[in-house]
């Protein structure tokens, strides 16, 4: 698996520090003349740029990393800015606050693991920084900041490490969630409208089949008034074959016409909702009940999908009933189970956020509300979560 952040990121993003820090290192020579210690300072800008010009020649042959590997680039980031550091003052030097960049780097593109080692290189860098016997480059004597000041600086540069790393890591992670679920619903989309294009496909070849057959099937019965004996069982066989190819195709025909309405077909409401229950799980064998009637609307995918998550979540939760209540653009799914849990009902609709038992007392992720509720939003519907004798999904459908 490769890493997020390409190579030659890293390794520019290298070079734009390693310039910074040599014109920092040219004004205070050059301009203000301070005192520290030179050759050491130099001697690290130096190394790193060795070391970056190896892999700025070698990243030709490379386009990014292994993700297991974009962690080390980053604690070898930190020692090098923690090396340049130590020996130009430590926490008395203001550039400290750099040492949060490969941190946040860390936080917000790598898996949690690796993200802790970085953070965790950055904390034991502060305290190596804290006992640094190096002054920070002033006029003629170094600048040494009070002891509980430099304490003050250190805790800071803890905390601060600490709270970016978790804020953005859990950022990080809701936003990996939320790719997902969004990734889930794009194939759940996908897979809909090839259903449907196979639904027309089936219905159109059984419709157009159904004329040669018939036509074969009359030549068959003359053959079967006129042929020879001999030849009777042969032309009957053919009479069968030819009656269960016509079955089949009335079967395909009946079944994708049911379960996969064309998406330019109108239907009323309450027929639409009749449609899409036949398509459900309802294994459990839980009792549906559609009430009232509604205006006509479009079994378009998005829409198809979406309301087929919202009643099976319904059927999978609900202790014997499921009701769908439909006026003219309204449609409201309620089912006699638990509901919802107190605690996650303003956030449902997230992607992987449930917080109900169904009837076998197993949790659920909620992912099918989330993708549901995506496709409705697609379709200019606005969905509602709430509790009422059980839980509710109510659904406002764009005004036509």
């Amino acid at each position: 698996m490769m890493s997020l952040i390409p190579f030659s990121t890293l390794v520019n993003l290298r070079w734009v520090a390693l310039l910074g820090q040599t014109i920092t290192l040219m004004i205070v020579d050059l301009y203000f003349h301070m005192v520290y210690p030179r050759q050491l300072a130099w001697s690290i800008i130096a190394l790193s740029m060795a070391v970056n010009l190896i892999l700025t020649i070698s990243q030709k042959r490379r386009i990014s990393i292994p993700s297991h590997h974009t962690h080390l680039y980053l604690i070898y980031d930190l020692g090098q800015l923690g090396a340049l550091l130590f020996v130009t003052g430590g926490l008395n030097n203001p550039f400290v606050v750099m040492m949060l960049a490969p941190v946040v780097v860390a936080a917000s593109f790598l898996p949690l693991r690796q993200a802790i080692l970085v953070t965790s290189a950055g904390l034991v860098w502060g305290g190596v920084l804290y006992i640094s016997p190096y002054q920070l480059p002033w006029f003629q004597m170094g600048l040494h900041l009070p002891e509980h000041l430099r304490i003050s600086v250190l805790f800071a540069l803890w905390i601060s490490m600490i709270f970016i790393a978790t804020y953005l890591g859990r950022l990080s992670a809701d936003r990996h969630k939320m790719e997902q679920a969004l990734q889930a619903t794009e194939l759940a989309l996908v897979r809909e409208q090839k259903l449907a294009s196979l639904g027309g496909l089936a219905a159109a070849a059984a419709h157009e089949l159904g004329s040669p057959l018939t036509t074969i099937m009359l030549v068959v019965k003359e053959l079967q008034t006129h042929i020879h004996d001999d030849f009777k069982p042969d032309v009957d066989l053919l009479a069968q074959e030819v009656a269960r190819c016509r079955d089949i195709l009335q079967d395909l025909s009946l079944n994708f016409s049911k379960e996969h309405t064309a998406p330019y077909q109108s239907l009323p409401l309450e027929v639409a909702m009749d449609v899409i229950v036949q398509r459900c799980n309802n294994s459990r064998k839980k009792e549906i009940h559609i009430q009232g009637r509604g205006g006509q609307i479009k079994l378009t995918a998005e829409f198809t999908h979406a309301m087929m998550n919202i009643i099976n979540n319904a059927i999978q939760f609900a202790s014997k009933t499921v009701t769908i209540d439909v006026s003219d653009r309204h449609i409201c799914v309620s089912d006699d189970g638990p509901g919802y849990s107190d605690d996650v009902v303003h956030r449902l609709g997230q992607p992987y956020v449930s917080g109900r038992l169904d009837d076998k007392n197993e949790i659920h992720m909620g992912l099918g509300l989330f993708i549901a509720q995506r496709l409705l939003e697609k379709c200019g519907a606005v969905v509602y979560f709430y509790n009422n004798k059980g839980a509710v999904c109510d659904v406002k459908l764009q005004s036509s």
